[in-house]
């Protein structure tokens, strides 16, 4: 556990960020960090999948129908309940205008180079056009998976992940510390988007929504940006993300970010004990209707058996 005192000075960028007209004392927060698995940061298949999907990359990965054979087929060589899609941290910021390379069937999408430069870039990007690129047909294969009678979840990445594939990770602290104000909007931008996001993938039909943002973990944020970004939109996001699913379905956070919530005193967790053991992915499958947010497990190991037939759930707390 790493425990952080909150209890220095603020600087103009704690203070223009968080809307403070002054300095404030607050209590000693211990926050606890994630150490993502080994692997869970790269895209591609195995041999075995490749060798089973049978289609040629990387062209598979950008039209729905390839999508979503690669999705199924994972899902069998898995022995998994779920079809996952996407396969990478690069779709949405490839939609914002990021210059992404495709990559192979072993190695996946991933950023070539950064196209924002300033700013000025970041405040120019433009909102998700949900009707063109690989965005488009994700939720494509989720209809198209649907209609095969597959369960499907969506993965949908944070602002930091989404950020760093579009700038220079040195040049958004940079920008963060000068001008936080800037971020703030950039941020509170992506947050709505993403919203449109979970609203387009409930139409196409979902069964599970995983988020996450990797990139925005303690360990490369830091406790100060940790802490503000939690905040400021960790937490309304979640909020309002689980107003919109209505209780259709059940949302997954990476424990990075369930961790974050719970160091901050706005989620705490809780017990529920299923019928027998099974895996996490199944689990909140059948949970629906029942529960509303998990977080204690990494998305990749989602076909791991809760051998105590036990799932931690979320809790969002009022404060």
């Amino acid at each position: 556990m790493l425990y952080i005192n909150i209890n220095e000075k603020l600087c103009g960028f704690n203070s223009l960020y968080l809307g403070w007209s002054r300095v404030r004392r607050e209590p000693t927060i211990a926050f606890r960090d994630f150490k993502c698995p080994e692997g869970s940061d790269t895209s591609g298949f195995t041999e075995e999948v490749v060798k089973k999907v049978g289609l040629p990359f990387p062209e598979a990965y950008t039209y729905g129908e390839g999508m979503a054979k690669i999705a199924c087929t994972v899902r069998e060589v898995e022995g998994g309940h779920l079809c996952m899609l996407s396969f990478c941290h690069t779709v949405a910021a490839e939609n914002y205008g990021g210059n992404i390379k495709l990559g192979s069937a072993t190695i996946g999408p991933r950023c070539e180079e950064p196209v924002c430069r300033d700013e000025e870039d970041l405040l120019g990007l433009p909102d998700l056009d949900f009707e063109k690129g690989r965005l488009k047909e994700t939720l494509e294969a989720v209809k198209l998976l649907k209609a095969a009678k597959e369960a499907v979840g969506i993965e949908i990445c944070g602002p930091i992940t989404t950020l760093n594939n579009l700038i220079d990770i040195g040049g958004l602290f940079k920008i963060w510390r000068k001008n936080p104000e800037v971020i703030q909007k950039v941020v509170e931008k992506m947050r709505l988007q993403l919203l449109r996001y979970i609203e387009k993938s409930l139409e196409a039909g979902v069964d599970f929504i995983a988020y996450e943002d990797p990139a925005g973990g303690l360990n490369i944020l830091g406790p100060k940006y940790f802490k503000q970004q939690g905040r400021h939109f960790s937490k309304p996001f979640v909020e309002e993300a689980l107003n919109i699913i209505g209780g259709q379905l059940v949302m997954h956070l990476c424990p990075k970010t369930a961790l974050q919530l719970v160091g901050l005193g706005m989620a705490e967790w809780e017990g529920y004990t299923l019928p027998e053991p099974m895996p996490y992915a199944q689990a909140c499958l059948e949970l629906r209707g029942k529960i509303n947010l998990v977080g204690n497990v990494c998305i990749h190991n989602r076909n791991r058996i809760l051998k105590d037939a036990q799932i931690k759930t979320l809790k969002l707390l009022t404060l």
